[in-house]
């Protein structure tokens, strides 16, 4: 997401190029996926958004070093899982250690990238699993291509639209996130998306994205002290307003079949949300979220046409603000039982204050001097 706000930053991000790269790079994914069919690859899209939305691209090594880990965890969590299959009480320990261990990358300052892979791994591999052995082996061998697809397509508009370098000045303007205790945040992530993950797999309903959406909210949400209803708040408003243009480009693409005609609207989605990224609104950092959910709802439509898809993604649409409310409201005693920050005694805004009743006045008492 864009940490230069404002006019100025927008001004910079439009001279810049970003504008023009992320829609070009990931358009490109998009279009080359749907055209060939590979399997999921609307995901190569996705990761394009992720990493164009950076100020400079991956180096070649550490894309590579980001492919080989992203397959090496998802080879790891299908080996698991399907071992695990038969054996319900250790297949949930596994999937509840898996994702603890993601969001302990998260607290430990490890690339944002590695920790939704991570929790994508903890989160998709075990609803593959139990659902089809092919299909989770599918989804460990074609997210790491899909990834190095996006890589390829980040590389080549960075190429074509380079960057301005940064000033010293910029450089130093990038604020350090204060001091936190990482068992203590770690806890807090873990006791809002366990008890989620644990009804969705008993209700055995809903959409995977709802599962990826609660883990990284909670992420956000774990490290906000009280701009936690704010930042929910913007989420759910981004993610219906992706869905929406999606369900809207859905409706065009089917209303006239022809390949050529869903390339244009796939990048005038691009360009809208593109734009929108590098505009001044107040909401432009909400953009990437926005259009990651337009790509997965129009990219996963694509590939049937025909059926309820439009009830399918308005159904998706519901239970996202539903893992919202459940977010919320869990971060709401959360927040009480276990803050962010602990609360010290002489904290002014530590503790619950207590109220005093109408007509009492409360006199603090004072030692008396010695003597």
């Amino acid at each position: 997401m864009p940490t230069d706000a404002g006019p100025e930053g927008a001004a910079k991000r439009l001279a810049d190029g970003q504008g023009l790269r992320m829609a070009l790079g990931v358009w490109t994914p998009f279009v080359l996926g749907m055209g060939f069919n590979w399997p999921f690859a609307f995901l190569g899209a996705v990761f394009a958004a992720l990493f164009l939305q950076a100020p400079s691209p991956p180096s070649p090594k550490a894309g590579a070093m980001l492919i080989a880990t992203a397959f090496a965890l998802l080879l790891m969590g299908f080996v698991v899982f399907s071992v695990l299959l038969p054996y319900p009480a250790s297949f949930l320990l596994a999937q509840a250690l898996m994702i603890g261990w993601g969001f302990s990358l998260s607290v430990s300052g490890k690339s944002p990238l590695l920790v939704v892979l991570a929790l994508m791994d903890a989160l998709m591999m075990p609803y593959m699993a139990r659902l089809s052995l092919d299909v989770a082996w599918t989804l460990a061998l074609w997210l790491p291509i899909n990834m190095g697809i996006a890589l390829l397509s980040c590389w080549a508009v960075f190429a074509l639209f380079p960057p301005a370098a940064m000033s010293a000045e910029q450089e130093a303007a990038v604020e350090a996130p204060p001091p936190f205790d990482p068992e203590r945040r770690l806890l807090r992530m873990m006791l809002v998306t366990l008890p989620f993950v644990a009804l969705f797999i008993l209700f055995d309903s809903g959409a995977i994205l709802t599962l990826i959406f609660v883990a990284i909210l909670a992420q956000q949400l774990a490290a906000s002290t009280g701009a936690g209803p704010a930042v929910a708040k913007g989420m759910l408003l981004a993610n219906i307003a992706g869905g929406l243009v999606a369900i809207l480009c859905y409706e065009l693409v089917v209303s006239a079949t022809n390949f050529g005609f869903m390339a244009v609207i796939a990048g005038l989605l691009c360009l809208g949300f593109a734009r929108w990224f590098t505009s001044a609104h107040v909401s432009a950092a909400l953009a990437g979220s926005a259009l990651t959910t337009a790509l997965i709802l129009f990219g996963g439509a694509m590939a049937p046409f025909g059926g309820d898809v439009e009830g399918k993604m308005l159904s998706r649409l519901v239970q996202v603000g539903a893992a919202l409310v459940w977010v919320l409201t869990a971060f709401v005693a959360v927040d009480y039982f276990l803050p962010e920050r602990e609360k010290r005694p002489g904290d002014p805004s530590g503790g619950p204050k207590r109220r005093v009743r109408p007509g009492r006045v409360r006199i603090a008492r004072s030692e008396a001097p010695p003597g």
